[in-house]
C-alpha cells in the first residue's frame, strides 16, 4: 500500500453530476451479460412526466459513452438504441468486447435538473479488476483504491488518474493479491476516474475505478459546510449541495427510512427489475453522491451473490443485529414479531404508523405503503 497526496485535478465537466434537488434516474447494467451482443445498458427515469412522450419533461434521455478518458478502439458498427418515451432507454448490441470497456453516462433532467449518472464497465478478463468500481468519501477521507489480480504479469503496476499518468507500484508490492492505493485527505478536486495497469498491458486490461469526494466532511452539507446532514438510513449518502439523502436501490423516504418490495427501485420504489431473477446481476448507478452498487440483497463482482445471514442491503454493507426474535430479511432487515418494532427489533408496543407517527412501512408493489407488512424500518429511533 502506498499514501500519496492526490492530485489536484482540473474540473471534468461530465464528471459533475448533480444540479439542485435529487433527480430520479438510474443506469442499470447486467453484469451477467459478458459477450458484447447480449450486454445492454438501461437508463429509466421517474421524474414526473416522464413516459407521456419526449416534451411532456423536457430533453429526451441521452445515454452515451464518453471515450476522452478509457479510450478503446471505434466499434465494428454503432450499438442499437430503443427508447420509451423519456422514462427509459436501453443500448445494446455492442459489437466486440472493447465497445463494453469504458465510461457510459445517462443524462436526464430539464434546466437545472439536468443531471448526468455515470457508470465504469470493466472487462471481466481484465488483468486486474477493482473492488468496487464506485468509491463515495467525504472531504478530507482517506480513499483507498485496490486492484485485485486476475492475471499475474511479471511488471510494475502503473496508476492513472482522469487519463493521465499518477504513480507505479512495483509488481512485489502487491498484498494477498491485490494493490493498494492510498489517498490521505482527499478533496472533491480528486474525483475522477482511476486505473491500474500492468506496464505495457493492453489498457482493456486495467481496472477502472470512479472516485466520488463530497464537498463537506462527514455529516455536513452546504456551501460552507455548516449544515448537518439529516442521518440517511440503510447507506444512503448525504449530498453536500443541498442535504437530501440520495437512496440506494431498493429503499426510499425522506431519510431512505422506507424498503422497496423485492425487485423494486426507484425513489418511490415504481419501477421494477427486468426478468425472472429479480435484480439479480444488476449493478444500479444513481445520481452522485451515490456511486454505483449492487441491487439490495445482492453482492460481488457480478452482483450474484446472495447476502449471508445476518446481512441486507445494496453490496450487502448492512447487518441486521436483531433483536427481541427478530429475523432478518436480506432485502430490508430485520423483520420483527408481534408487538415489537424499530430497526432491530429494540422497540416494543404500537408501531409509529399506529400511535400516529410518520410511517415507514415497507412499499408494496405499487410504490403504495403496505398496511399487512410487518417491517423494523420505522424511521427514526427514539
Amino acid at each position: 500500500m502506498v499514501w500519496l497526496e492526490p492530485p489536484l485535478l482540473l474540473p471534468i465537466f461530465f464528471l459533475a453530476s448533480h444540479v439542485g434537488a435529487a433527480v430520479d434516474l438510474t443506469l442499470l447494467a447486467d453484469l451477467r451479460l459478458t459477450e458484447p451482443q447480449r450486454f445492454f445498458l438501461t437508463c429509466v427515469s421517474g421524474e414526473a412526466g416522464a413516459g407521456r412522450g419526449s416534451d411532456a419533461w423536457g430533453p429526451p434521455l441521452l445515454l452515451e459513452k464518453d471515450d476522452r478518458i478509457v479510450r478503446t478502439p471505434r466499434p465494428w458498427q454503432p450499438p442499437h438504441i430503443a427508447r420509451n418515451g423519456s422514462s427509459r432507454v436501453t443500448v445494446r448490441g455492442f459489437s466486440q468486447p472493447s465497445d463494453l470497456v469504458g465510461v457510459f453516462s445517462c443524462v436526464g433532467g430539464a434546466g437545472t435538473r439536468r443531471t448526468r449518472v455515470l457508470y465504469v464497465h470493466n472487462s471481466p478478463g481484465a488483468h486486474l479488476l477493482p473492488d468496487k468500481v464506485t468509491h463515495t468519501v467525504n472531504k478530507g477521507d482517506t480513499a483507498v483504491l485496490s486492484a485485485r489480480v486476475r492475471k499475474e504479469k511479471q511488471t510494475d503496476v502503473i496508476w492513472k488518474s482522469n487519463g493521465s499518468y499518477f504513480y507505479t507500484l512495483d509488481r512485489h508490492e502487491a498484498q494477498d493479491g491485490q494493490f493498494l492505493l492510498q489517498l490521505p485527505n482527499v478533496q472533491p478536486s480528486s474525483s475522477g476516474i482511476y486505473s491500474a495497469t500492468y506496464l505495457e498491458a493492453s489498457p482493456l486490461g486495467s481496472a477502472f475505478f470512479r472516485l466520488i469526494v463530497r464537498g463537506c466532511e462527514a455529516g455536513r452539507w452546504g456551501q460552507d459546510c455548516t449544515k448537518e446532514c439529516p442521518g440517511c438510513l440503510h447507506g444512503g449518502v448525504c449530498h453536500d449541495q443541498d442535504g437530501e439523502c440520495v437512496c440506494p436501490p431498493g429503499f426510499t423516504g425522506t431519510r431512505c427510512e422506507q424498503a422497496c418490495r423485492e425487485g423494486r427501485f426507484g425513489q418511490s420504489c415504481q419501477e421494477q427489475c427486468p426478468g425472472t431473477s429479480g435484480c439479480r446481476g444488476l449493478t444500479f448507478c444513481l445520481p452522485d453522491p451515490y456511486g454505483c452498487s449492487c441491487g439490495s440483497g445482492w453482492r460481488g463482482s457480478q452482483c450474484q451473490e446472495a447476502c449471508a445471514p445476518g446481512r441486507f442491503g445494496a453490496d450487502c454493507h448492512l447487518q441486521c443485529q436483531c433483536q427481541n426474535g427478530g429475523t432478518c430479511d436480506r432485502f430490508s432487515g430485520c423483520v420483527c414479531p408481534s408487538g415489537w418494532h424499530g430497526m432491530h427489533c429494540e422497540k416494543s408496543g404500537l408501531h409509529d404508523w399506529d400511535a400516529g407517527g410518520a410511517s415507514s412501512k415497507m412499499k408494496d408493489s405499487g410504490g403504495g405503503l403496505c398496511g399487512s407488512c410487518v417491517s423494523a424500518l420505522t424511521g427514526p429511533p427514539g
